[in-house]
């Protein structure tokens, strides 16, 4: 079962118990009904893993949980391990290169919580095999939803302290507070760790934040469980497939003159102002007060990023005020797609207007990666990305 997101669809993940691969990857299952297509496909994968999918009841909810069965590990997985194995897994490009970005933010956390190179650290408590299921598992479903935008609730981690190869440590654990950093967190009723490492990476790099929920007809839910079982809190979490029409939505315009600023400074400025939330950044050059020369910035962010949007303009920039308004916008009912192009699979970013495509562009960094791997300049391997994209998805083809 895949979707064809021809309306505008979003994947609101609900976390109030928490977070962790196997109850993301349940979730996802049975909101697709995908167990058998999933077990035969990463039980074949090449990783000597046994893969259980099951109905059960928590706090007397049906939900489904996922077990990974592996021999263990003698000792830790490096980076390049792990990027040798997913270039080689006989998966979508789409789906390695999403979960090669979730690997790399686990490892950045690790390799900053301990002052160590990225290519020097060792993954012990995130087991190779198992989060190798939950990575590239939870990347291959969301691909059967065309990569639609991931939202999620306020991350619950629970309290207390766990014990690790690094001794007793506080909840969260540090790689996990690393990578939960600009989110908005509570500790939860339950003593213990609720929110793992997968389960951060994979929320906190694919997904957007939204304490608030999202509006939508419900199309698909899902619900998967962990394996502990609490007495007063279900040990659950949900995933809610969302459809909304094109419709009309608003974004705050914050604009701000700059006259003492370099050229450096309001670059990197923007950088880190982009890293906030905004949706956009311009920076044009003019004319300001008393004849200086200075540029104005402005910044477009949705109503739920703006408060940390302006946080991130006021502290990274000399603005000292900024002019801001609401404005309306309409936009286009966005997907991704893949096409093929001398044997290799090419993401596509496709809009459509009232159920239409209107607007079909491959992503950039896959044609620079194209034109590497054939030995040719990027402008032709545009040219045979747009040839692909005409004879696959042309006028009359779906």
């Amino acid at each position: 079962m895949g979707y064809n997101c021809a309306m505008a669809r979003e994947l609101l993940i609900q976390t109030e118990c928490g977070a962790s691969g196997d109850m993301l990857l349940a979730a996802l299952i049975d909101l697709l009904a995908a167990g058998d297509e999933f077990r035969r496909t990463f039980e074949s994968i090449g990783l000597a893993v046994q893969v259980g999918i099951a109905d059960v009841e928590k706090n007397h909810l049906r939900c489904k949980q996922v077990t990974v069965t592996a021999p263990p590990a003698d000792h830790g997985t490096t980076w390049p391990q792990i990027q040798k194995f997913i270039a080689a897994a006989p998966l979508a490009d789409g789906v390695k290169a999403n979960a090669l970005r979730v690997f790399a933010a686990i490892f950045a956390a690790e390799a900053a919580v301990h002052g160590a190179a990225l290519q020097d650290v060792h993954l012990h408590e995130v087991g190779a095999a198992d989060s190798l299921v939950d990575i590239l598992g939870f990347c291959f479903l969301w691909d059967k939803l065309g990569c639609c935008p991931i939202y999620f609730t306020t991350l619950v981690t629970g309290y207390g302290s766990i014990s690790t190869r690094h001794g007793v440590l506080p909840v969260p654990p540090p790689a996990v507070l690393r990578l939960v950093q600009g989110l908005v967190c509570r500790g939860g009723e339950v003593e213990g760790e609720l929110l793992t490492p997968t389960g951060a990476a994979i929320l906190a790099t694919l997904g957007t934040q939204s304490r608030n929920g999202r509006t939508g007809r419900v199309a698909a839910s899902g619900c998967g469980c962990g394996h502990r079982t609490f007495a007063t809190v279900p040990n659950l979490l949900r995933a809610m497939l969302l459809e909304s029409e094109e419709k009309e939505e608003g974004v705050w315009v914050l604009e701000a003159n700059v006259d003492d600023a370099s050229p450096e400074l309001l670059a990197h400025a923007a950088e880190r102002i982009a890293a906030a939330g905004a949706l956009d950044i311009f920076i044009a050059p003019g004319l300001m007060k008393k004849g200086r020369p200075g540029f104005q910035l402005t910044v477009l962010c949705l109503p739920d990023k703006r408060e940390q949007v302006t946080a991130a303009v006021f502290r990274e920039s000399p603005v000292i005020g900024l002019r801001q308004r609401f404005s309306e916008r309409v936009v286009l009912a966005r997907e991704t797609r893949t096409v093929r192009v001398a044997g290799r699979e090419l993401r596509l970013k496709v809009s459509s207007w009232q159920g239409r495509p209107v607007n079909c562009k491959p992503e950039f960094a896959d044609v620079r990666s194209l034109a590497a791997d054939l030995d040719i300049t990027v402008k032709d391997a545009m040219q045979m990305a747009m040839g692909a994209i005409h004879e696959e998805h042309g006028p009359g083809k779906n």
